[in-house]
């Protein structure tokens, strides 16, 4: 109830962008949601003056893209910055006056002053074009490709957030990658095999966020399904990498403040190699990764 008032905006364009902008700095803002999308522009609006809250079914900000022990530190960060979460809460309902929100009002019975709202979940990629031309569509909610981002419709072709393709990285996994660093490879691998060549997609993932300066994100993979996490370095310090191992592979690394640590998962990632038995060192500051 209540999704009708002015003042409450998603994050999808870059026009949406300039409307949070314009109508959330320096204000009350209700963020929903515990993604990284949701805690950058509560990050975002923080140094614009505003006063955030976060309202998220998570226990903890950002855990299911990265796992408690990173998660943890952005959660911290996110607080130490003046930013309220109310963790394990879902939205209830908007309130207003005159046609503006005024109220968040959670199923826990919270009751948030606020400005302006942002929808920090539930995006989904646009895929109408592909639904009526009768293209297949996945579980991720993308245009189903193979490894070279062909459809089942010979000489078509996806690309970026909407491709939901089959990675050799990930053993043949269907994944779908929202960043632009993965768009930008899937156009090459597409121009490749417009041309006539048969180039396999075999880039390992790679996204960044901003936590705006807060923390600087960097990760490799994405870990899907992981039963082990490592940490090097110290998030005490500000400086760590979290390894995320599946079965004795390393299946993703998570990292601030210590880039050069990707260049060697980006590699072990790409192998598939049994590291299980060497998994300690990925922690060891002492050890070399390039070694592992």
């Amino acid at each position: 109830p209540g999704a009708e008032l002015e003042g409450i905006h998603y994050l999808r364009t870059f026009g949406n962008a300039d409307a949070i902008r314009e109508d959330a700095a320096g204000k009350r803002v209700v963020m929903i949601g515990g993604s990284y999308i949701a805690s950058e522009v509560a990050a975002s609006l923080t140094e614009m003056g505003s006063q955030c809250t976060m309202v998220m079914m998570e226990p903890v900000a950002l855990s299911r893209s990265f796992g408690p022990e990173a998660a943890r530190y952005f959660h911290d960060l996110l607080i130490d910055h003046g930013i309220q979460i109310h963790s394990e809460d879902e939205l209830e309902r908007f309130e207003g006056a005159d046609g503006r929100i005024t109220k968040v009002v959670t199923k826990a019975g919270r009751e948030l002053e606020a400005d302006a709202v942002v929808i920090g979940a539930g995006v989904t990629p646009d895929v109408m074009l592909a639904r009526s031309a009768g293209l297949e569509l996945g579980e991720r909610g993308g245009i189903v490709v193979d490894s070279r981002l062909q459809s089942a419709t010979p000489g078509v072709f996806a690309a970026g957030d909407v491709a939901e393709y089959e990675s050799v990285v990930h053993g043949g996994r269907r994944i779908r990658v929202e960043h632009w660093d993965v768009a930008f490879g899937h156009g090459k691998t597409v121009a490749l095999n417009m041309l006539g060549k048969r180039a396999v997609h075999d880039a390992v993932p790679y996204f960044f966020s901003d936590l705006s300066d807060w923390a600087a994100i960097e990760y490799v993979g994405p870990a899907y399904d992981w039963d082990r996490e490592v940490v090097r370095g110290s998030p005490d310090d500000g400086a760590f990498t979290v390894f995320y191992l599946h079965e004795g592979h390393l299946a993703g690394a998570l990292t601030v403040g210590r880039s050069d640590d990707l260049q060697a998962a980006r590699r072990l990632i790409a192998s598939g190699a049994d590291v299980g038995d060497r998994a300690d060192a990925f922690g060891e500051l002492a050890s070399n990764l390039d070694e592992i």
